[in-house]
């Protein structure tokens, strides 16, 4: 499920032949009528995760990822998704992850051959690095392409799997055509292009029978895009500001006897107060972006009858993201499975769907029927996860 929602970024073994064929296109979708007297009522999600539970999920994750010097990955990264889509709840039903740790590890040996190209060019030649990730940047487009598949097909809800129906010649032209043309623009296309590679995503998402349908505009994203560009832009005058005065303040030490070099225990602090602040900062501006076009993007997502709200408040949101950040680095990483899931149960408990008189039930079965998740062969083979 937190795929499905987030996607910023397909399975199996059985019918490696059935789903190469490319999806219809969206414009081939069937339509459904509008109910002109059943008015949308919110239906809540829930998560029902523990920290406990989990930190015994997530540190025995990390203790066998370390023995076996990351092999065991694939296997931790379902473990850990099985649990939190597990514990997703929509109507009194939970999610479920379908996929199988040898899918995903398909996708992390290409990760791994990438890696040794890359650190293999730089060491016989720096200047072979640079085709390398020539090649990368041409791969990337069909690795998201293959990752949208393998995570959308391996979710499920009801038994009712979600397929993702994009085609792979749109995200060619969504990750490296817009891509081409960022820096003709001086960066001004850059929110244009974030809405792009959401709409790639949401708008060619199906669940079951069903498709999404995502429809958003423009101007919502330059406005915010906007509005915290002014932000970091502000943020960057001050900083430099702050800088300069520490450095005329504490250029003397302020008669402390310096410890090492020219560093005084003043200015030592000030560097460790200061990579704070950039971390608060940071995961700040980063993740209130985020919650806000999550929030829009959701308002502007249907599929059938069926609409999507999120209540997620800014101030709120920020005080969970940044405290989490900043426990999980002070805690040297330990309390990592508190901050995810008390992530969770904020997200999840401000998340609807809006139904017909507030029901999913027949309105939800009568129209994603037929697609059955558990009665068909785990998709693709050559769909995987590349982990982006």
């Amino acid at each position: 499920m937190y795929e499905i929602m987030d996607a910023d970024q397909p399975n199996s073994e059985d019918n490696a032949h059935s789903e190469e064929a490319q999806p219809a296109s969206p414009t081939d979708r069937p339509t459904t009528e509008e109910s002109p007297t059943a008015p949308l009522r919110p239906v809540g999600f829930e998560f029902t995760g523990a920290t406990g539970e989990y930190f015994r999920i997530w540190i025995v994750n990390l203790l066998l990822s370390v023995v076996t010097l990351g092999c065991y990955w694939p296997w931790a990264a379902v473990r850990s998704r099985r649990y939190f889509h597990a514990n997703t709840r929509l109507e009194g039903h939970s999610f479920d992850y379908l996929a199988k740790p040898k899918s995903l590890l398909i996708g992390y040996l290409v990760a791994l051959v990438f890696f040794a190209l890359y650190l293999g060019a730089g060491f016989f030649n720096p200047f072979f690095v640079y085709p390398v990730l020539i090649l990368y940047g041409v791969a990337a487009p069909w690795m998201v392409y293959k990752t949208l598949r393998f995570r959308s097909r391996n979710t499920a809800y009801r038994n009712v799997r979600f397929k993702f129906s994009g085609h792979l010649s749109d995200s060619y032209t969504t990750y490296l055509g817009w891509a081409f043309v960022v820096p003709f623009t001086l960066g001004l296309i850059i929110p244009y292009w974030a809405m792009k590679k959401k709409e790639y995503f949401m708008d060619n998402l199906q669940f079951g029978k069903g498709y999404f349908n995502f429809k958003p505009l423009a101007g919502e994203y330059y406005k915010y895009y906007m509005l915290f560009g002014a932000i970091v832009f502000g943020l960057y005058l001050g900083i430099a500001l702050l800088a300069f005065g520490v450095a005329a303040l504490f250029g003397g030490g302020f008669g402390a006897a310096p410890i090492e070099g020219d560093l005084s225990p003043g200015m030592m602090t000030s560097m460790v107060a200061g990579y704070f602040l950039v971390i608060v900062f940071a995961t700040g501006l980063q993740q209130g972006l985020w919650m806000l076009l999550f929030n829009y993007n959701l308002s502007v997502w249907s599929i059938g009858k069926f609409r999507f709200e999120s209540k997620m408040k800014l101030f709120k949101f920020l005080g969970i993201a940044v405290s989490n950040v900043l426990a999980s680095v002070l805690t040297l990483g330990l309390l990592v499975p508190w901050a995810k899931v008390r992530m969770a149960k904020y997200r999840f408990e401000n998340l609807y769907v809006l139904a017909p008189n507030g029901e999913l039930g027949e309105h939800f079965a009568a129209e994603h029927e037929d697609e059955g998740a558990f009665g068909e062969a785990a998709t693709d083979f050559m769909d995987f996860e590349i982990g982006l």
